[in-house]
């Protein structure tokens, strides 16, 4: 994962946290996340991109698949010379139109590499992080969320304290009465869940991972996504001020150390 890059488009998407969210003034957001497959050529180029497109718009997603070819890496080595290389890459895009505004502005809030022929990866994952238990009355009324756990480990990689750090609720039915009820069971579901998980190897014994319950019937869609006030506890700012904080993806996937991306791409 690649947390640095998006710091801009995730202030720009957290400013919107204070105005109503579904209101004709404020900016409309929208997230989906897709798959696809990339590569690069011997000098860290990206060559080709493929994109899973569903039900995501061919317009839209041959946006993010040229931005994809701007991106430079750091070469692969094999045998200590660099070579073209192929990776699976899991995406979390952002997608928000301004009110009377032409067309829309498009980023990239989460990205996961892992080398193409690691296979075995996302179901390693999964096996030692099962997904929480999707809120009932959430999922009766159709509304989802991605919560970003911050999570202490021991020494084992079992969790021993976790918090949400941010909450985005997903859905276009989101009443303003209810926000604060959605928040608190997303947020408790992906504490419950987490406590569970083992994740060995982790730097520092901390590890921040986002936890995505994605609303009935809008699996492969866009779905209007707004920012929920978070609070979290004072040991994560501590946490946080000290070295080595592991970045996963969805579903616990980890960034492969080969792919190493130097282009700025928040614009």
């Amino acid at each position: 994962m690649i947390p640095k890059p998006f710091a801009a488009l995730v202030l720009m998407i957290g400013a919107l946290a204070s105005a109503p969210a579904f209101s004709s003034l404020a900016p409309e957001v929208y997230t989906a996340d897709t798959r696809g497959e990339l590569a690069i050529d011997a000098e860290g180029r990206v060559v080709d991109v493929k994109l899973d497109h569903q039900q995501l718009g061919a317009n839209v997603m041959d946006s993010f698949e040229q931005q994809m070819m701007a991106w430079r890496f750091e070469p692969i080595l094999v045998d200590g010379k660099p070579t073209q290389a192929y990776a699976s890459v899991s995406l979390a895009l952002f997608l928000v139109r301004d009110p009377g505004a032409q067309g829309v502005r498009i980023g990239f809030k989460e990205v996961t590499f892992r080398d193409a022929t690691d296979e075995g990866a996302a179901a390693e994952a999964a096996r030692r992080m099962r997904p929480p238990r999707y809120p009932t009355r959430q999922a009766e009324n159709d509304v989802g969320a991605r919560v970003k756990l911050f999570l202490q480990l021991d020494d084992e990689g079992r969790v021993v304290r976790s918090a949400a750090e941010e909450v985005f609720l997903l859905g276009g039915g989101v009443e303003d009465r209810l926000v604060d009820r959605h928040v608190e069971a997303f947020r408790k579901a992906a504490m419950a869940g987490a406590a569970g998980w083992v994740i060995p190897d982790a730097q520092g014994g901390r590890v921040v991972v986002p936890v995505v319950f994605t609303p009935p019937g809008a699996r492969g869609r866009w779905v209007r996504t707004r920012v929920a006030p978070v609070q979290a506890p004072a040991w994560v700012a501590e946490e946080r001020a000290k070295d080595g904080v592991d970045e996963l993806g969805s579903g616990g996937l980890r960034s492969s150390e080969r792919w190493k991306l130097v282009t700025p791409i928040d614009g």
